[in-house]
C-alpha cells in the first residue's frame, strides 16, 4: 500500500508534516549512535528522545541515507586505522610465524594469515588492473575508436 503525499496550500496552519521537516539534531544524534552499533533503545536514550518518536523518524526519507552515510564514515575510519597499523601488524605477524618458541598451532595460524594477506593483495591488484583495462576499452568504444575488438 503506497501513500500519496499531497502538497498542502501555502496558507496551511499548524506544524509541518514530519516528512516536510529536516532531521532534528536529536534524531541525527540517535542515528549516529545506531551507526556506531547501539540498539535502537540505547540510541533513543542516548539522544534523549522517546523510542516511539525515533521509530517514526526512522521512516523519514532522509533517515536511511543519513544512517548509511554515518556507517560508511565509520567503515572508512576503521579502514584508515587498519592501514596505519598494517606495517606493525605485518612485522608482528612475521615474527610470530618465524619464532621457534611459539606453539605450532599459533605459528600455523600466523603463517596462514600472512599468506592470506599476500594472496588478497595480489588478487586485489589483478582485479584493479582488469578494471582499468575494461574502463579503457569502454572509453575506446564510447569514443568510437576502430581498433577495439569486441570479445
Amino acid at each position: 500500500m503506497t501513500q500519496a503525499f499531497v502538497q498542502m496550500p501555502e496558507g496551511r496552519r499548524g506544524r509541518p508534516f514530519r516528512e516536510e521537516q529536516d532531521l532534528p539534531p536529536q534524531i541525527q544524534q540517535a542515528l549516529v549512535l545506531r551507526a556506531a552499533g547501539a540498539s535502537w533503545i540505547d540510541c533513543a536514550a542516548g539522544a534523549g528522545v522517546d523510542v516511539r518518536n525515533l521509530r517514526k523518524w526512522r521512516k523519514h526519507p532522509q533517515a536511511e541515507p543519513f544512517l548509511n552515510e554515518q556507517i560508511r564514515g565509520n567503515l572508512q575510519q576503521a579502514q584508515t586505522l587498519f592501514a596505519e597499523a598494517a606495517p606493525k601488524l605485518a612485522e608482528r605477524l612475521i615474527k610470530l610465524g618465524l619464532d621457534e618458541r611459539v606453539k605450532g598451532y599459533t605459528a600455523v595460524s600466523a603463517i596462514s594469515e600472512a599468506f592470506k594477506i599476500l594472496q588478497t593483495g595480489v588478487v586485489n591488484h589483478q582485479q584493479r588492473e582488469q578494471i582499468e583495462a575494461i574502463k579503457a576499452q569502454l572509453t575506446a568504444l564510447e569514443d568510437g575508436t576502430p581498433n577495439v575488438i569486441d570479445v
